[in-house]
């Protein structure tokens, strides 16, 4: 009877199966379920501290048992209050002396899929499948150095310069990878610049993808909103997430404060935690029409699903949400919700093409568009229903990393 292969994972800031409550698990969470189905044996190295939260998990490195075959290994760094910081680089660092010492140690595994960021954990593993003849495959998740320049624009020259020394770790990493996955094929094209080659076998983009909502609901789930000021009469947009650097929800804030004059009945919920939370609290000043109740489990945010209408994708402009989608597109879709866009780019386009939401430019934009989506309750129905068959054929969880995970095996042999 052959061995079953044998997988490491290398991802944090994701939620983990072993976390408290109804956990939502990301991409790398929902590849681990596809091997698990496939009987593989899993070694995620993850973090003990909470990215979301900000908080640690543990205050000590530590191994997890998911099941008989499948463990979660959390790497222990110092803390950090905020994305963009010193504290996060030196948090990574931390995480990858103990990673390349435990590497040493452990069994040496067939395959290794490394998230790409961060750029510390991947090099890592790329360094360690070089040197034992591990095949290794990046998964390329975001446009990670390059987008530092979007965030800091004033400072463009000085961040070019700051951030040289990483894209060329990152050079060297993609060059040194088996194969290169991305969320997109303009991801893809991008990676394989950096690895200066053609794309081969080895490398395909995966879109981010969503698991089923079918979670049973009870009465309290929903009451859950109907006590927080929603009514089945309401028009409901809703957003989940962490409000940082990527996220521009200040239209619509100034949205909300439009369509209170127009229409009390359009409601806006605004699920996580962030930084800029206070800002927004301020632009509202006290404004009754929106909503936020903080994280909410998985749960929640399907009952919340189903008395909503519109999902809200408020991001900035840049590359990174013009050419690919974050986690929100999909999980809007898989919840049969009709979407607003505000960056231009593949989300805008999937959702003209299958009339599925609008693409916004600003907060007035985005109030009249609320206003005619409550105004046309028939047509709103119509585009629940048409997200969800998207969601059906492509972005799927199951089908989507489950051909990842059969491509992986196709490529390795086993």
């Amino acid at each position: 009877m052959s061995k079953p292969l044998k997988v490491w994972l290398v991802k944090e800031g994701e939620a983990l199966p072993t976390d408290e409550g109804q956990q939502r698990l990301l991409r790398m969470g929902l590849i681990a379920e596809e091997f698990d189905k496939a009987g593989a044996d899993i070694l995620w190295y993850a973090s003990t501290f909470d990215h979301n939260l900000k908080k640690f998990r543990f205050d000590h490195t530590v191994s997890l048992p998911v099941n008989d075959h499948y463990s979660i290994h959390l790497l222990h760094g110092r803390n950090y209050t905020k994305n963009l910081s010193y504290g996060r680089i030196m948090h990574y660092r931390d995480e990858r002396k103990q990673f390349g010492k435990l590497m040493e140690i452990k069994e040496k595994p067939d395959v290794i899929v490394a998230a790409m960021p961060n750029i510390d954990l991947a090099l890592a593993a790329v360094k360690y499948g070089k040197k034992h003849n591990v095949p290794v495959f990046v998964d390329v998740r975001d446009l990670w150095p390059e987008l530092y320049e979007n965030y800091f624009p004033k400072m463009k020259k000085l961040v070019h310069v700051a951030i040289t020394p990483f894209k060329r770790q990152l050079a060297y990493t993609l060059k040194n990878a088996t194969g290169i996955f991305a969320t997109s094929e303009k991801f893809l094209d991008w990676a394989l610049s950096y690895a200066d080659r053609e794309k081969n076998e080895n490398d395909n983009y995966y879109y981010v993808s969503y698991p089923d909502t079918d979670v049973e609901l009870e009465d309290k789930d929903f009451q859950f909103w109907y006590d927080k000021g929603l009514s089945k009469d309401d028009t409901i947009c809703c957003f989940f997430g962490q409000f940082g650097h990527a996220v521009e929800l200040e239209p619509v804030m100034y949205a909300a404060l439009e369509t209170a004059k127009k229409n009390p009945h359009i409601k806006y919920v605004i699920c996580g935690m962030g930084e800029k939370l206070e800002s927004y609290k301020q632009i509202l000043n006290g404004a009754e029409n929106v909503i936020f109740p903080g994280w909410v489990d998985r749960k929640q945010i399907c009952a919340l699903g189903q008395l909503s209408s519109v999902g809200l994708l408020s991001y900035r402009v840049n590359k990174n949400f013009e050419w690919s989608m974050p986690n929100k597109f999909c999980e809007y879709l898989a919840l049969g919700l009709s979407v607003m866009v505000a960056p231009t780019g593949m989300m805008a386009d999937l959702a003209a093409k299958h009339n599925i939401g609008f693409q916004y430019n600003n907060a007035a934009e985005l109030a009249e568009k609320l206003c005619y989506l409550a105004d046309h309750k028939d047509e709103v129905a119509g585009m629940k229903v048409r997200a969800r068959a998207l969601y059906e054929a492509q972005f799927k969880a199951d089908v989507v990393y489950g051909k990842m995970v059969e491509d992986i095996r196709r490529i390795i042999g086993k």
